[in-house]
């Protein structure tokens, strides 16, 4: 009876622990964009945030497609893009895309870094491999890792 009770103290014991683990994972961390202390986060309003971002180097527009009436926009600034769409309550960020190494994701990604560096700076968060490349999830946004050749060469924020 007692080795019993230990027993499934130490189980108990063991699943408190692994709970805590994955509490601490990707889920509580999420998956935000940051630059000038601006956050952008895929599927939020984006009006605020573009104005907090100030003057875009350039803008590009199209009819939406994504089943609400208005325009899909590209707004492109020094190392990053900004897509938004329109959604029910106003336009919405839905694609974060890392342009070039002047940038880095809060976690320290940039492009031209190496793979194994990557993969030891998201550690904590799930990862699915798509062929050579990595996409990690948290909450409702996706970061996917495009490697060539053992180094980052794309890096894109989407919708989960």
């Amino acid at each position: 009876m007692k080795t019993t009770i230990r027993t499934l103290a130490l189980l108990l014991a063991a699943l408190t622990l692994t709970l805590c683990f994955a509490a601490c994972g990707s889920s509580s961390k999420g998956l935000v964009f940051t630059v000038n202390d601006v956050d952008l986060v895929v599927g939020e309003p984006s009006a605020n945030v573009l104005d907090k971002l100030g003057k875009w180097i350039s803008m590009n527009s199209s009819d939406s497609c994504g089943g609400f009436s208005g325009k899909d926009y590209i707004y492109s600034y020094s190392g990053y893009r900004v897509s938004t769409t329109p959604a029910k309550n106003g336009d919405i960020i839905c694609k974060i895309e890392l342009t070039d190494d002047s940038v880095k994701t809060p976690e320290g990604l940039y492009i031209g870094m190496a793979r194994a560096d990557a993969e030891a700076a998201m550690k904590g968060f799930n990862s699915v491999a798509v062929g050579d490349n990595l996409v990690y999830t948290a909450d409702s946004v996706k970061l996917q890792v495009v490697f060539r050749d053992g180094v980052i060469t794309g890096l894109m924020y989407v919708a989960a």
